[in-house]
């Protein structure tokens, strides 16, 4: 996280050293809110998600719907995920498909 915290404020430094036309400011902004969206999701994953991987709760969590979730092919991580609260969506043929876990929606 300390390398995006870098990047945001060296991109801070460079818009108020170098002024840039519209089409070049805009381009330079929406770099710069990805990045701080990058640091706003490491750290409600260290304060929130990695807690709960840490000590498993014995039922899941309500999902956060503001968060996006995430993608992964690895079955024991989609559970981990989904108990800690995340939406996460799992890839893999259906023959490797748990029994016991939970499928909303097959795609």
């Amino acid at each position: 996280m300390h390398y995006q915290v870098r990047v945001a404020q060296h991109e801070i430094v460079h818009l108020r050293h170098h002024p840039l036309v519209l089409q070049d400011l805009v381009i330079f902004i929406a770099q710069l809110q990805c990045t701080l969206l990058d640091i706003h999701a490491m750290l409600d994953y260290f304060k929130i998600v990695h807690p709960l991987l840490e000590n498993p709760p014995s039922k899941p969590i309500h999902a956060n719907p503001t968060w996006m979730g995430c993608f992964t092919s690895d079955t024991q991580i989609c559970d981990e995920l989904y108990m800690a609260g995340v939406h996460v969506w799992l890839f893999c043929d259906e023959q490797f498909i748990s029994p016991t876990m939970n499928i909303v929606n097959p795609v």
